[in-house]
């Protein structure tokens, strides 16, 4: 293992993408997002996550000199192409867009299309509750789940995001699948079996073998009642173009562009009660008091990374394309 402060982590991070292919827009958005990630503990879409966007700016399959384009025809509606390149840049060039439309109208919605899988959903949602907003996003992404009982992948793991202000802001962020399919590729690589809940093979057979559920479909949670919530959002996150999972290439391989999308629903608290953040908090203060139930809190402060050796390895050897070593 390898430790990095945060400043070192994110020079690494930021010299590893410019030297995939990504300009100085797409490294300083994608390295914030990426740390964001590690600093909440979610790691399985940060640092390790970025080997994916590397290889896809490698490969041509992620744009890494996109030009966001941002319309706001209708007052509460704000769409944004990403031009194949990371949401995380859409966003930014949207953010003042929506931010404005939800301060003048209550409420607003931003919808990204041709994009790159999005990453760390709770990015965006805590993003817009860090400036007083109440946000839901969901995002979709090539085929990797099955629906209904189907032994076919079908749609994303499409996760669902909700942020509310506070300090920290309170943050769900979860996928409509059982597990995070780059558990399951982790797991794979690591010749570690899986639980049989987890993924289905390539014959549509429950299956304990990590590798031969990367050939499989992942599972919805709860059956129907995650392929219910999978599919809303999916239609949602195709809102104004995007493409549905099972049109769109796989993001992890070849040279064509997923462009899936996302949806995000901003939501200004004040246009609806003034007090409504402050009964919100006293009722999830006497949940936690009460139950021991901590809704939406999985904060936690890291002071150091430590990076696998084999991944340091990784984004040296992108970083080092930047300074011609």
């Amino acid at each position: 293992m390898i430790e990095l402060n945060w400043d070192r982590l994110a020079s690494l991070c930021s010299a590893a993408i410019t030297g995939a292919g990504g300009d100085a827009h797409t490294a300083a958005a994608l390295t914030d997002a990426v740390l964001a990630a590690e600093r909440r503990g979610n790691t399985a879409v940060g640092v390790a996550h970025l080997v994916d966007y590397l290889d896809a700016l490698e490969a041509g399959r992620l744009n890494g000199t996109p030009r966001p384009l941002v319309r706001n025809d209708h007052r509460a509606v704000v769409t944004v192409s990403a031009d194949d390149g990371i949401a995380q840049l859409a966003f930014r060039a949207a953010r003042p867009v929506l931010t404005a439309a939800a301060r003048e109208c209550g409420v607003a919605v931003l919808s990204v299309s041709d994009s790159f899988p999005v990453g760390e959903l709770g990015y965006y949602t805590s993003a817009l509750a860090e400036e007083g907003l109440v946000a839901i996003a969901g995002a979709n992404s090539t085929a990797l789940m099955s629906l209904y009982g189907a032994p076919d992948a079908l749609t994303g793991t499409n996760p669902l995001s909700f942020a509310l202000p506070g300090r920290p802001p309170r943050l769900i962020d979860q996928a409509s699948s059982t597990v995070a399919w780059v558990r399951i590729r982790d797991a794979a690589a690591a010749g570690e079996l899986i639980p049989q809940d987890w993924a289905l093979d390539p014959d549509g057979n429950p299956t304990t073998d990590a590798a031969a559920a990367l050939l499989g479909p992942v599972l919805p949670f709860g059956g129907v009642k995650g392929s219910n919530l999978a599919m809303i959002v999916e239609l949602l996150a195709v809102l104004s173009g995007a493409l549905f999972s099972i049109d769109s290439p796989d993001f992890a391989s070849g040279d064509q562009p997923p462009s899936v999308g996302m949806f995000l629903m901003a939501l200004d608290p004040a246009a609806f009660a003034d007090d409504y953040l402050h009964r919100v908090e006293e009722h999830l203060e006497r949940l936690r008091v009460q139950y021991g139930i901590d809704f939406g809190r999985y904060y936690r402060s890291v002071e150091r990374m430590a990076l696998p050796d084999a991944l340091h390895v990784r984004l040296e050897a992108a970083a080092g394309r930047t300074s011609g070593q």
